[in-house]
């Protein structure tokens, strides 16, 4: 499947580049408002980060958004994430992309202090693959978790929550994982920040325990899914 990584930052990265993933291509960033451009120590040194291979097993998206200061040095200072993207690979992957910008030494305080917000807006453009069916019944019921709700149901029920919060820790806990012969989850990952170990571990049991099929809609196929398991 070919599909285009865009990852829209500052307008200080629009001419940085994005190394090459297989099967995948890299685009133009787009533009965020309010970040210091003018105090970077030269027109290359804001680097775009890589797209983490990880989200791009997944087929993870997103938009991180991070703030932070300027040392006396004018390496970065006080990174930290603001708003979540749903997914801890891409947020520490903005973390460490403004953590690689150089900016002016020497500057004076009021200029290093900020806070300078910036964010980094993960997208996969180009049409996404068909992605398999969950077979009704097919989950093997829990102490505390009765279903599984693909992202695209899923996706409503996230933005619920709040900003800060931990994925998950709203409606269930959301997973990622890759469907295998047989219908089989394999490679199954939860975002489980301030949720307890057990009961983590109770919904990745229940992941596996679900079966899936190709779904009947044509076009290309997708193994990758997302979604959340629904406490009872």
């Amino acid at each position: 499947m070919n599909r285009k990584l865009i990852i829209g930052v500052c307008i200080a990265a629009a001419a940085a580049s994005v190394a090459q993933v297989p099967d995948k291509h890299a685009a133009s960033p787009s533009a965020t408002l309010a970040f210091p451009r003018h105090l970077l120590a030269d027109a290359g040194s804001c680097p775009l980060p890589a797209w983490p291979r990880d989200a791009l097993l997944y087929d993870l998206q997103g938009s991180s958004t991070v703030s932070f200061a300027i040392g006396a040095d004018g390496a970065v200072e006080r990174a930290r994430l603001l708003r979540s993207s749903g997914w801890s690979v891409l947020d520490d992957a903005a973390l460490r992309g403004i953590g690689a910008c150089r900016f002016k030494a020497g500057l004076d305080a009021a200029e290093r202090a900020g806070p300078y917000p910036m964010q980094f807006a993960w997208k996969l453009d180009g049409a996404a693959g068909v992605a398999p069916r969950l077979l009704v019944g097919s989950c093997r019921p829990s102490a505390h978790f009765a279903r599984f709700v693909p992202d695209a149901l899923a996706s409503g029920m996230a933005s619920a929550t709040a900003s800060n919060a931990a994925p998950g820790s709203a409606s269930g806990v959301l997973v990622r994982f890759l469907v295998g012969e047989g219908g089989v989850p394999g490679r199954v990952v939860a975002e489980a920040e301030g949720q307890p170990p057990a009961l983590v571990a109770e919904a990745l049991d229940f992941v596996r325990s679900c079966r899936f099929d190709d779904d009947d809609t044509p076009g290309e196929r997708s193994a990758s899914m997302t979604g959340r398991v629904v406490e009872s």
